[in-house]
């Protein structure tokens, strides 16, 4: 289970490269050729799992949206290499950049196996975004904070893993109203179990689910969770199980999704708050 427990983690903090070709074209002028060698070394690092290289591309007083250093993100890459996680970069985007701030969206997909209980080895594909801000420092281009955009993690196991829709709401909700469906595609003679849950981004250790019932006859599960009252990010996980008839399981799926939250990290909002005039900073 360890792969299980590693996964949140790796996705808060690692700015997740690839090799040049995802990168915006050379000749795009809104892309400065250092950030372009930057974001090259990263990948290049990334791919070969090489912390030194990695966390060359990182300040000193990095700190992730969930409060991780640099130290951390060289921590998760080698349990990543450890855990023989496969990742792929899909796209990355300069969304902003100028002579000292750059601003990166990343989307990727990472793959490992893991076991569910007595039911086996299964795979779980995660699909990630990530926004990464970097500032240039004497001049060299060097993140110093992120932030998590969207997640969609699914693991499924045994020879029938049930087909599972989770919908959850845009964003975390300010008040007790917080809805959560599950829906299964059902199959003859085969009966599901259904927990959900919700927790931070990186928990360490999973809690335990909030609802553990029978998936009701028209194959559709509703509720009402709590949100946490820091208002920060969040994960909701659904775990289906299906079983026959003599409660023998036949297979399992799981599935988490982000439910972005309206508050970040103290770091993050004083890093992108613009500086004071010069009357009223510390001389």
């Amino acid at each position: 289970m360890n792969a299980l427990r590693l996964a949140p983690a790796v996705l808060l903090v690692v700015y997740l490269g690839t090799a040049c070709e995802h990168l915006p074209g050379s000749a795009d002028p809104a892309v400065p050729p250092d950030l372009r060698q930057t974001l090259e070394q990263l990948a290049d690092g990334l791919e070969a799992f090489d912390p030194e290289q990695v966390l060359a591309v990182y300040a000193d007083d990095f700190i992730s949206g969930t409060g991780r250093s640099k130290h951390g993100v060289g921590e998760v890459l080698i349990r990543l290499r450890q855990s023989k996680v496969s990742l792929s970069v899909e796209k990355i985007d300069v969304t902003e950049a100028d002579d000292t701030r750059a601003a990166i969206t990343t989307s990727m997909r990472l793959r490992y196996t893991d076991r569910f209980r007595n039911i086996g080895a299964g795979e779980v594909v995660i699909t990630d975004v990530l926004s990464h801000l970097l500032r240039k420092n004497a001049g060299q281009w060097q993140i110093y904070t992120d932030k998590r955009l969207a997640t969609y993690r699914e693991g499924r196991f045994g020879t029938s893993s049930p087909n599972v829709t989770i919908e959850v709401p845009d964003r975390l909700p300010t008040g007790l109203d917080y809805p959560v469906a599950v829906v299964v595609q059902q199959q003859p003679q085969t009966r599901y179990r259904v927990a959900i849950g919700n927790y931070p981004e990186d928990p360490g250790v999973l809690p335990p689910p909030d609802v553990d019932a029978l998936l009701p006859e028209g194959g559709r599960l509703e509720t009402n969770l709590l949100p946490n009252s820091q208002g920060v990010s969040e994960m909701v996980r659904v775990t289906v199980i299906a079983a026959d008839f003599q409660g023998d399981w036949q297979g399992a799926t799981t599935v988490s999704k982000l439910v972005p939250g309206v508050q970040r990290t103290e770091r993050r909002k004083r890093q992108d708050a613009p500086p004071p005039p010069p009357e009223q900073q510390d001389v």
